[in-house]
């Protein structure tokens, strides 16, 4: 699931003020200039009548005018850091002094050691402006010396920081066979890739990986690089998490091969978030009733042509047809409405919410908290709450019953043995408003197996919904297909088992990652071509969620922890004899 983009305006050239360094936003381009002239130091010059205020209107005319000022006190100039936009543009231009930045190897190898033995950076310029004969020889100035150490200061840092984050991972790997972790590294050998899942988060994906969304707008840490949690939905329809990657940028190639890998997946589907698309709306039009009215479309479980009815009324009510925004997302509207959605499976997921409240917890875990380290047990401990959240969902699914309130005693009982709590008030919904349906005709197809109804809605008789049973294959086919979307019975099939006074489910009608064994119906790890190292990690991945129930239930009281201790020490002793 991916993002849709915020609206951001082109940067457009334009004068610019000039206080201490001169950046020009302007397309035009200007000759380098190579000066020859030396870098003497000037003090106490004082023209800030002269400078502020001042305003170009091209690179070429601030260039001229910084070379003239710095020539005429002495210095001379070099063009720095250009930084272009999303199309190659030149977006900013920094000009400055021609010594300025150019610190040598020789020169932060000695500047460091005197730092080490507690030499202050100012008295470090001193040295080695003696060393050098004069400060005009020196080559830089105080402040790119100073930045110079702090760049190596926060290298050395991040190599600690790196150092202590594998080894943290070397850790969990012995722990957990099943762990993985892969980085990358640039020419230079620093980290900007990382991506590490263990376990249970794999054999969760095992069970809930059929889908999944992402989101990469958590920045907070360190190094700047976004956070990206890979994340799903389980039986109890809370967030989990697959993977967690902190990749280089959030524009950088390593976030577009991740849209690129999706897209190249036929079977794959993706949808634009909501949340983002209806904010976006609003940023776009800037009318809250054309918003209301857009997210009202974009949820409605309506068919395609009345979508692509409602949807044009809606733009010709607001006279928005020929804006740029509306046309795109008309022209992408299977991405985002539900109507063109329908009857592919997303969990009921449609928005990054999911990603987006468990980054507000990382803001909170994290906000003292930026070395990669710090935040990679940062987001351990989040994972280990949600993970303890789980097995309490699982025992109150598995030990209570719910609150019954519909008539239809059969049906409901036997749903809330099946689905899991959450699961179970999502059918419990639908089963409330199958009262609001009736069944208009009856439509006896050719093969005797085969039966067509078509039902409406009390005081919208218009909106008509098909039901096909096939009594042989016992199947139940809607036409508004939420079973195919969301995974759970809707309620005009729960309207036809009703007439057809089934007291039963259809098997047709279970999807397995909602109920209480969804766990349990896992895919087999069994495979000839598997080596018996991934199968250790397979089973050892298997025993482990097992094991965790186990370990819950009996850490309530003393009593159960102290058997379950004894119990799980004498198994161990056997297992471990058994393989001598």
């Amino acid at each position: 699931m991916f993002n849709e983009p915020l609206l951001t305006s082109p940067s457009t050239p334009g004068p610019l003020n000039l206080h201490n360094k001169i950046f020009a936003m302007d397309h035009t381009d200007a000759d380098n200039v190579k000066p020859t002239e030396e870098c003497h130091e000037v003090h106490n010059i004082d023209e800030s009548d002269r400078l502020v205020g001042q305003l170009f209107y091209s690179r070429d005319q601030a260039w001229y005018f910084y070379k003239g000022f710095v020539w005429e006190h002495g210095f001379s100039a070099r063009k720095g850091t250009t930084r272009l936009d999303v199309e190659g543009n030149v977006k900013t231009q920094e000009f400055c002094c021609s010594k300025e930045g150019a610190v040598s190897k020789v020169d932060i190898d000695e500047a460091t050691t005197l730092k080490d033995v507690g030499v202050g950076t100012s008295q470090v310029m001193n040295y080695l402006t003696q060393q050098a004969g004069g400060y005009h020889n020196v080559g830089f100035t105080h402040k790119y010396l100073y930045n110079a150490l702090q760049r190596g200061k926060a290298k050395e840092i991040v190599d600690r920081d790196v150092n202590a984050l594998i080894a943290y991972f070397d850790y969990k790997k012995h722990d957990d066979p099943g762990f993985f972790m892969t980085y990358s590294v640039d020419k230079s050998g620093a980290l900007y890739n990382l991506i590490w899942s263990d376990s249970t988060s794999r054999s969760n994906y095992t069970c809930f990986g059929d889908v999944i969304a992402f989101d990469t707008t958590y920045k907070d840490n360190l190094y700047g690089r976004p956070i990206m949690p890979i994340v799903g939905v389980n039986h109890h329809h809370n967030t989990i998490v697959f993977a967690t990657t902190i990749i280089a940028n959030e524009m950088s190639q390593s976030f577009e091969a991740i849209q690129r890998a999706i897209n190249l997946l036929s079977l794959m589907l993706s949808r634009l978030c909501s949340w983002h698309l209806s904010r976006n709306a609003q940023a776009n039009i800037s009318d809250p009733k054309f918003t209301a009215a857009f997210s009202k479309c974009m949820a409605s479980w309506w068919t395609t042509e009345e979508f692509d009815i409602l949807r044009r009324l809606v733009v010709l009510e607001f006279n928005v047809e020929k804006h740029p925004w509306v046309i795109d997302k008309g022209n992408t509207r299977h991405l985002w409405a539900q109507a063109y959605l329908s009857g592919h499976f997303f969990a009921n997921i449609r928005s990054t919410q999911r990603c987006e409240s468990m980054n507000a917890s990382l803001a909170i875990a994290l906000k003292h908290k930026k070395i990669y380290l710090d935040v990679v047990r940062a987001i351990d401990d989040g994972i280990s709450r949600m993970r303890m959240n789980e097995l309490k969902a699982d025992y109150l699914s598995s030990h209570t019953k719910p609150f019954q309130i519909i008539k239809l005693f059969d049906l409901e009982s036997r749903a809330a043995a099946i689905f899991t709590r959450e699961s179970f008030h999502a059918f419990q919904d639908e089963l409330l408003r199958e009262t609001l349906y009736r069944i208009e005709a009856e439509i006896q197809s050719l093969s005797d197996e085969c039966q067509q109804y078509i039902l409406s809605k009390y005081k919208e008789k218009n909106r008509k919904f098909e039901i096909s049973f096939d009594s042989h294959t016992k199947t139940l086919i809607c036409s508004c297909k939420k079973f195919e979307t969301v995974g759970l019975p809707c309620r005009h099939q729960l309207h036809i088992l009703k007439h057809l006074d089934y007291t039963y489910f259809l098997g047709t009608l279970i999807q397995s990652r909602w109920t209480n064994d969804a766990k349990a119906s896992a895919p087999s790890y069994v495979d000839l071509n598997v080596s018996p190292k991934v199968m250790q990690m397979a089973r050892f991945a298997a025993l482990r969620s097992t094991s965790s129930r186990l370990c819950y239930i009996a850490s309530k009281i003393d009593e159960s922890f102290k058997i379950a201790r004894d119990e799980m020490k004498k198994l161990i002793e056997e297992l471990e004899n058994s393989l001598v």
